[in-house]
């Protein structure tokens, strides 16, 4: 399952341990296929974000094309991640590899906007990986 990662910011992220532990949740979910995860700055995840009907940034975003050549892409925001992270009171490695999941979730599949129950399931499913692999948090940045 290839992973392609391209970091467009400023923040340093380990972009090989991020792909291995992507791989691996990828794996485990039984998906095969292309992904593409950018790290981008904020006014290139407002700008994707107007797709959605939305305004301003946010932390991740997956669009799923389950095309042969090309399974999704994720675009993640780092600087606003550690906005969020702060907010939470988690550190910015947990919180950037938590978004980081959340968006091969929503790739393999799964969703949380219009079921609750379904929506139970992916974020288990989600704080599960991350616990899984949380020995590697102090390596992410």
């Amino acid at each position: 399952m290839p992973i392609e990662i391209f970091n467009e910011q400023e923040i340093d992220i380990n972009i090989d341990l991020i792909k291995s532990i992507l791989n691996e949740v990828l794996r485990r979910e039984e998906e095969n296929g292309n992904i593409v995860l950018a790290f981008v700055d904020e006014k290139e995840i407002t700008r994707l974000n107007a797709y959605r009907n939305s305004n301003g940034p946010t932390d991740v975003l997956s669009f799923n094309y389950d095309l042969p050549q090309l399974k999704g892409e994720i675009y993640v925001c780092p600087s606003y991640v550690k906005e969020n992270a702060n907010e939470f009171k988690v550190s910015f490695n947990e919180e950037i590899l938590r978004v980081c999941i959340h968006g091969i979730l929503h790739i393999c599949g799964y969703d949380h906007e219009n079921d609750k129950i379904k929506a139970k399931a992916m974020f288990e499913r989600q704080e599960g990986y991350l616990s899984d692999f949380s020995e590697s948090l102090d390596k992410i940045s």
